[in-house]
């Protein structure tokens, strides 16, 4: 199982600086089975390949605690930028079967610390 949180940053500081740097300290905190990719926003006419979304990361984890120690990092960059951060859960059919209370939880506190902390 896998566990899909896309990771939309939104405000004055969300920009692709901001973005990397958000990646670079997920990647840092070294949370097993944790997968850290970009979005991919679709083709646009004239345009070769595919873009990234410039605000989006998408966090693949195997695991409910590693979506627990998500929270913990993603609050802990954010104290130092004004950024929103919404977590939105990618794939709640195949996730939430086994421990949709918990995910639920984890969602609701990492919206609250983005929220508390502006």
């Amino acid at each position: 199982m896998s566990i899909e949180l896309e990771l939309r940053l939104e405000g004055e500081d969300a920009n692709e600086d901001s973005l990397e740097d958000l990646i670079d300290w997920l990647e840092r905190a070294n949370i097993d089975g944790l997968e850290v990719k970009r979005k991919e926003s679709p083709h646009m006419k004239g345009a070769m390949g595919g873009l990234a979304d410039p605000a989006t990361i998408i966090t693949v984890v195997s695991t409910v605690v590693a979506l627990a120690d998500i929270v913990i990092n993603v609050s802990g960059w954010r104290k130092n930028k004004a950024v929103k951060i919404d977590p939105i859960l990618t794939n709640p059919a195949e996730a939430l079967q086994e421990n949709e209370a918990r995910i639920k939880d984890l969602l609701a506190e990492m919206k609250g610390k983005a929220h508390r902390n502006k």
